[in-house]
């Protein structure tokens, strides 16, 4: 299984106690925004209260040890409880300014990988810049695997629609608009961010929870340098994951120095696998697949996933991969006939079969552990694909699976939408051949 470097609350508490408040200050008025974090124990919270500063939100945040902490993209003129984007009970939130950010992730975490990351943010900041009449607010290094390029909209004449609903509405369908003008000349951004009203956005100044490095504001010349000339200055905790230079992938060696070849499929191993079954429920199931490798080379399976995504309206895939082929994870909870007809629609006909026959199934979500010749490569995150037009789900998500999903170093932040099921997966360990 990939390795999760995690804080416990101990070390966080004293990181908390001894680290500067955070500075807010690039927020043209921190109150308007929403403050969220999560805690040592997967939990989230959200602030109750308007935070005006980093010494108000350190206060509200004394009691729970945040381990990754978040702020809204979206100003809103009361951010405290805001109600769901289809939620018709109460009046519409009025929202007063959206920042617009460009997240570029190019995983695993590695010096290698940084470096392709940081060309790209370069060749983007470009294009936005002399495409798009906006204004830079700063560029940012996530604290794992990439950056974040936050500017803000110059034109304001979205946010003098009357009608707060139609407003939203408006901004999100011009955010779509430039996010399909920066996929189609080619920016490899994350397409669930830039378009969302309700999307959050790592703090900068907080700690990266998996990784143990800052969130930090970068300046132009350090973005236009090689990521090796300032990586050194780049603030971390002292337990931080060391960032390696390359992701190589593992190679089994015997005798001397010679190269032995990778076990057939028939050899045996030992892997942990994941069911699908969404566990404290009747006859719920997340989807979990290993996706054909007749799908092509791992990039062109994730934009076979991403279309699939548009065209079923599936909302949120996961994915992982270990070099070869891609894990995927949809961590809803569908009633599990209506999971099988999904399988079946996107092309995954042996997983509909098992959950029809077995009433859920098995997925390997480990590195393969061979009888003879250790271990294969880990599973490495990805990346987390969104539709474009996103929609608020009417399938509640897996409480589970949300779980495995951050054991897997791909936390899944559902707000207060509704989940079903426990929050202990379940998994176990197996011996195949």
């Amino acid at each position: 299984m990939a390795k999760v470097r995690t804080f416990d609350t101990e070390v966080l508490q004293e990181h908390h106690k001894q680290a500067p408040h955070l500075d807010l200050s690039w927020l043209t008025k921190a109150s308007r925004h929403q403050f969220r974090w999560r805690c040592t124990n997967n939990r989230w919270h959200t602030a109750q209260r308007q935070i005006r500063s980093g010494e108000v939100l350190a206060k509200c945040t004394s009691q729970s040890t945040p381990q990754d902490m978040y702020v809204s993209t979206s100003a809103w003129l009361n951010p405290v409880k805001l109600p769901r984007i289809k939620d018709t009970t109460v009046p519409h939130p009025v929202l007063i300014d959206h920042l617009i950010v460009f997240d570029i992730d190019i995983p695993p975490f590695c010096r290698a990988n940084m470096e392709k990351a940081r060309k790209a943010a370069v060749s983007l900041l470009d294009w936005v810049e002399e495409e798009c009449d906006v204004e830079r607010i700063h560029i940012v290094f996530s604290g794992s695997k990439g950056f974040h390029l936050v500017f803000k909209d110059k034109d304001r004449s979205l946010f003098g629609i009357p009608d707060p609903r139609e407003r939203e509405t408006a901004v999100r369908e011009a955010r779509k608009a430039l996010l399909a003008r920066v996929l189609d000349a080619g920016h490899p951004v994350d397409a669930g961010i830039t378009a969302d009203t309700r999307r959050i956005i790592r703090l900068p100044g907080s700690l990266h929870g998996s990784t143990g490095w800052q969130c930090t504001i970068l300046s132009e010349r350090q973005l236009r340098s090689p990521f090796k000339s300032w990586i050194k200055h780049l603030p971390r905790h002292a337990a931080a994951v060391p960032m390696p230079r390359k992701a190589k992938l593992k190679k089994v060696k015997s005798g001397k120095g010679k190269t032995k070849q990778k076990p057939t499929e028939a050899s045996p191993y030992a892997s942990i696998e994941l069911s699908t079954h969404v566990t404290g429920t009747k006859d719920r199931n997340a989807i979990v697949a290993w996706l054909p490798r007749s799908w092509g080379s791992i990039d062109s399976t994730v934009k076979k996933v991403q279309e699939i995504i548009e065209q079923h309206a599936l909302g949120s895939a996961l994915l992982w991969t270990d070099g070869k082929a891609v894990l995927m994870m949809i961590p809803r909870a569908y009633p599990r006939v209506k999971a099988a007809k999904i399988c079946r629609k996107i092309g995954l006909p042996r997983t509909a079969e098992a959950m029809l026959a077995n009433d859920h199934d098995w997925v390997r979500v480990s590195a393969r552990q061979w009888q003879e010749d250790g271990w294969d490569k880990d599973i490495e995150p990805l990346c987390v694909l969104q539709q474009t037009d996103i929609k608020e789900g009417t399938t509640p998500w897996s409480a589970p699976h949300l779980v495995m999903a951050e054991r897997l170093e791909l936390p899944l932040d559902v707000a207060e939408e509704a989940c079903s099921g426990s929050k202990e997966p379940a998994i176990r360990i197996v011996n195949r051949s």
